[in-house]
């Protein structure tokens, strides 16, 4: 045990001699009710404030809601939808397959037409092979597409004044201004 010193008036020591049990044993059990004390009464403020935190809570929740519930369309119900698809001038009879696909169907018997998406046309500077998808030449820069683009980068129509996304004007609208 460790040793502890206490002073005290003569009014407290004349009460602490008149107990029965010894000077360090009342002051043993003293200081143990005193602590004791202390952690009820922390222990007491933490459930004050656990209880405070959660009406808290549930007053933010239930005006959260009641402010949810106002935005929300009022007929903003789930309901059956019933959609109806009819073809006219098919008849059940005719949409039944007569013959079992064959090995080779899968060869095309006419070639496939190339789009000018797909495309591969020679660059008019450097001569190098560029897909229709490119407007500019991989190779040396050159613009290999009649497509116009603004200066904020989306495409624009020839016969376009304004750029629709930044409100630029357009080479067409600089031909407009001349006649």
């Amino acid at each position: 045990m460790s040793k502890i010193t206490f002073r005290a008036d003569e009014d407290l020591v004349e009460r602490l001699e008149a107990l029965d049990a010894s000077k360090s044993e009342a002051m043993r059990e003293a200081l143990r009710a005193y602590l004791d004390g202390a952690e009820r009464d922390a222990g007491q403020s933490a459930t004050v404030d656990d209880a405070l935190a959660a009406r808290v809570d549930e007053l933010i929740s239930e005006r959260l809601d009641a402010a949810m519930a106002e935005r929300e369309p009022r007929d903003r119900r789930t309901s059956d939808v019933n959609v109806n698809v009819s073809f006219d001038g098919v008849a059940p009879a005719d949409t039944a397959v007569d013959r079992e696909p064959e090995p080779n169907d899968s060869v095309r018997k006419t070639p496939v037409e190339t789009t000018a998406d797909t495309a591969t046309t020679a660059c008019g500077q450097c001569g190098e092979e560029v897909d229709g998808d490119h407007v500019y030449c991989p190779n040396c820069g050159e613009k290999t597409a009649r497509r116009a683009f603004c200066d904020c980068g989306d495409e624009v129509r020839s016969d376009w004044a304004f750029c629709p996304s930044c409100g630029r004007r357009t080479p067409a609208a600089d031909v407009l201004d001349r006649s």
